[in-house]
């Protein structure tokens, strides 16, 4: 008997887990990958049952059925999945927000968004499910890791698909999101390798069986990837618990895009000590000191010889990183020969400046800011930096403030988990300062 309560345990887990969404998706291709992660899943059980050699026909004929049905789903899952509309992904998250807001559990239940239950490792969404008879349940659970309560929870993680939407607008915002090098972090950090070229060891055999001295690969020292919880907070309004779901979706998208970008290229480049430390303070960065007090002394000579101090082999991936102030200076600087060092975009080519590309970043120095023996610009690789991303995006709302005491002020906290590190800038990235 116990295969048979094995075979109906592995049956009410599918119950639980058919929940198939045939809408929502903000494209085809994420579309396709829920469907094919859960009939991935579906496939491991029936080989699970499979192991299962002592079981009464019936389950067994029942469970198969249940499985063939569902995979059949899965499979056409894709076709039938419509792409949801900007417009109407501003709808759906406004009015998850707004439900949050009143605690209306039933429907951020229907909009997939789910409790965070958890302080430091935070809640998988996929372990939490709404039923209205019982309401929130969690399917797994760490041990020794308390849940809180579910009862009074008030922060809730969204719809991990509109998370997705939510990151792909900020990186229309950003400089650096689409440069970096994104790592996933299942936990608070990874620790990363710091060889100076690779990782690869090569030897040539010219006799068989010849020992190969050295050939165990020289240990690199290891550095630490930190993820820490960043949060932002919105100021709320009456008129928000009204029937205005769309412009509240646009509101947050707004206010959360443009914040989160900023602070993004921030924590890449300028940052100093919190808690990150920015490409342009990085230890070990080269300098190159320009003749002149402000940046209006620069010559051709400065990049040049800035881009001869990174190695060639890393020199071909590299790239220019100043403020559009600074362009437009740059711009007008010629050469020996009396050639320009800037060309512009010309058929789907980037700009360059002496011949490499270039990015203006506004968190950049202008040049109006600049003073002497400062950093203004940076020539480097920008898949050294290493962005560590924690999924997940928990709003909440949120009245522990000094404004809330005083002016009764009260404000809509979201917070995301995110890591930086700038890995390898010792002789692979060059500023530009101004001298003394």
């Amino acid at each position: 008997m116990r295969e048979d309560g094995a075979v109906a345990a592995v049956l009410e887990r599918i119950k639980t887990m058919k929940r198939i969404e045939s809408t929502g998706f903000v494209d085809e291709g994420q579309a396709k990958g829920y469907f094919e992660e859960k009939e991935r899943f579906f496939e491991e059980l029936a080989g699970a049952v499979a192991d299962v050699e002592r079981s009464s026909g019936g389950a067994i004929e029942a469970l198969k059925s249940t499985l063939g049905s569902i995979r059949e789903e899965l499979k056409y899952g894709v076709g039938r999945a419509k792409e949801l509309p900007h417009r109407e992904l501003c709808r759906q998250l406004g009015k998850a927000l707004a439900a949050a807001w009143t605690g209306n559990v039933k429907t951020l239940a229907e909009l997939s968004f789910t409790p965070n239950l958890k302080s430091e490792n935070w809640t998988n969404p996929r372990d939490v499910h709404w039923t209205t008879e019982k309401g929130w349940q969690v399917e797994k659970d760490v041990l020794g890791d308390p849940m809180g309560n579910m009862a009074t929870n008030d922060q809730y993680l969204i719809n991990p698909i509109y998370e997705t939407e939510v990151l792909t607008d900020a990186r229309k915002k950003s400089v650096m999101m689409n440069l970096v090098r994104h790592r996933p972090m299942l936990g608070p950090s990874v620790f990363l390798p710091t060889r100076d070229r690779g990782g690869v060891v090569l030897h040539w055999l010219t006799a068989y069986g010849q020992q190969i001295q050295g050939s165990k690969p020289k240990g690199a020292e290891r550095v630490e990837l930190k993820a820490y919880t960043l949060a932002g907070y919105i100021p709320w309004y009456d008129e928000f618990e009204e029937d205005v779901f769309v412009d509240l979706g646009e509101i947050f998208l707004e206010e959360f895009t443009d914040a989160y970008a900023q602070e993004f290229d921030r924590q890449c480049l300028i940052a100093n000590a919190d808690p990150y430390i920015g490409a342009m303070s990085a230890d070990g960065v080269t300098e190159r000191k320009i003749q002149s007090a402000t940046p209006y002394g620069m010559t051709y000579k400065d990049f040049r010889e800035a881009v001869l101090k990174v190695p060639a082999e890393e020199r071909r991936d590299c790239a220019w990183f100043f403020n559009e102030t600074v362009l437009a200076h740059a711009a007008n600087i010629h050469d020996a020969e009396g050639r320009p060092v800037w060309r512009g975009p010309n058929e789907g080519k980037p700009g360059t400046i002496d011949g490499y590309p270039y990015y203006e970043c506004s968190i950049l120095p202008q040049m109006s800011e600049v003073k002497k023996n400062t950093a203004f610009a940076i020539f480097m690789n920008p898949k050294r930096i290493q962005h560590g991303n924690r999924k997940g995006i928990e709003i909440k709302r949120f009245d522990a403030t000094t404004e809330s005491l005083e002016t009764g002020e009260i404000f809509l906290r979201f917070r995301k988990r995110d890591g930086f590190l700038v890995t390898r800038a010792k002789g692979n990235m060059v500023v530009l300062k101004t001298g003394e």
